[in-house]
């Protein structure tokens, strides 16, 4: 049985979730059956998030109960939110990595994990993580020195 302050945390969460987008930042929501259902584009209303659909402006808690939709069809989108449903809200919400645009960026354009990593708002071990996952092979710590000091990075 969760108390009323479990529910209050996880609608505060879940606000502090919709807050972390950036303005202008766009899902499209669909089933709900609570004429919610469109293109929603967040902006700002006296300081305040606001998802605005045509002339309409709702608020992050008008979604709460509707959370499950709306996370889904954000990653749908092609957005990562980590944890499925309540991620740790210090990780920022970015474009997931494909497995090609990894090799993109650390085959092709030679770039660091790091560097990576700083590109797209997570870890330099999280990058480690997808590239495990796609089983890429990572430079050997001779091989990127040598491209850091091509690079002018060493």
């Amino acid at each position: 049985m969760t108390s009323i302050i479990d529910e209050e945390n996880k609608v505060i969460k879940f606000c502090e979730i919709m807050d972390s987008f950036p303005i202008d930042f766009r899902f499209k929501l669909t089933n709900t059956g609570k004429g919610l259902d469109g293109t929603l584009r967040k902006r700002t209303f006296n300081g305040a998030t606001a998802w605005q659909k045509g002339s309409k402006l709702l608020f992050n808690s008008s979604f709460y109960p509707f959370r499950k939709r709306v996370f889904e069809d954000i990653e749908k989108g092609g957005y990562s939110l980590g944890e499925k449903y309540f991620p740790d809200t210090r990780r920022k919400i970015v474009p997931l990595l494909s497995k090609q645009k990894i090799k993109e960026l650390y085959y092709g354009q030679k770039k660091s994990l790091q560097i990576i990593a700083r590109e797209y708002g997570w870890s330099r071990q999280w990058i480690m993580a997808l590239m495990e996952k796609y089983k890429l092979k990572r430079r050997t710590l001779s091989r990127a020195r040598i491209e850091a000091i091509k690079q002018g990075r060493g």
